[in-house]
């Protein structure tokens, strides 16, 4: 069920993409489906629980798509038909009740709420600081600087084994974690913050930088792995 659904805006939701690729419909298709539908809503239900996206594909072309909330799903699907539609329809609705039951704990959890605006503030720093270094790095010649705040993210992940390796972070991931992990996770991000500036502030090439961030931020999680295992096996 993990990556059916997902928290967009602290709302549960999933997209047309999924659903077209679990149903095993094309895609085109099931927009024509969507946007049929929406035109027979009322204005303020169809707005509240379907939104216009983007998506990349792997020529590198983007795309439109939908985000949905259950209600928008369970009205798409409802018609839907085919090997296995059935079961995807349950397991579908079983990701929507999971990811509904861990919101509700979070939402109403006051220390979680206050750890979670904390991690964005120092999301807002991080991303700054990392908006010169893709600045700095482009300066020295780097052709990669495009995917320097997903790698730096996705470094801080792994290190805190918060995602496997190659595995692909979904939105909303960070409303996901509790509050340790949001801790563990803003004191990482911090590492980092200090490592990128500390390394442009030295004049440091910018491969030097990345290296330097990456290994402080994995001596500071190997620091504290122990402790989440821990706090794990006490569950």
């Amino acid at each position: 069920m993990n990556g059916l659904v997902v928290i967009q805006n602290e709302k549960p939701m999933t997209t047309s993409l999924l659903i077209a690729d679990k149903f095993n419909k094309p895609h085109a298709d099931l927009l024509k489906v969507i946007r049929k539908t929406i035109t027979q809503l009322p204005v303020e239900f169809s707005q509240g629980n379907f939104s216009e996206s983007e998506f990349t594909n792997e020529r590198g072309r983007t795309y439109k798509c939908y985000e949905m909330t259950r209600d928008a799903y369970s009205l798409i699907v409802m018609g839907l038909n085919g090997k296995g539609a059935l079961d995807w329809k349950v397991k579908f609705i079983q990701a929507f009740n999971m990811m509904e039951s861990e919101l509700l704990k979070k939402t109403n959890n006051l220390e979680w709420k206050q750890a979670r605006l904390q991690s964005k503030e120092v999301r807002l720093s991080v991303t700054d600081t990392i908006k010169d270094f893709v600045e700095y790095s482009a300066k020295q010649g780097s052709k990669s600087v495009s995917m320097y705040y997903s790698n730096i993210t996705k470094m801080e992940y792994k290190a805190l084994e918060l995602i496997e390796k190659n595995q692909k972070v979904p939105k909303g991931f960070r409303d996901t974690l509790d509050v340790m992990d949001l801790s563990f996770l803003n004191s990482a991000e911090q590492v980092a913050r200090a490592s990128l500036r500390e390394g442009m502030d030295n004049g440091l090439h910018y491969k030097e930088i990345y290296i330097l961030a990456k290994e402080r931020v994995m001596s500071y999680a190997k620091t504290v792995t122990f402790a989440r295992i821990e706090t794990t096996k006490g569950e």
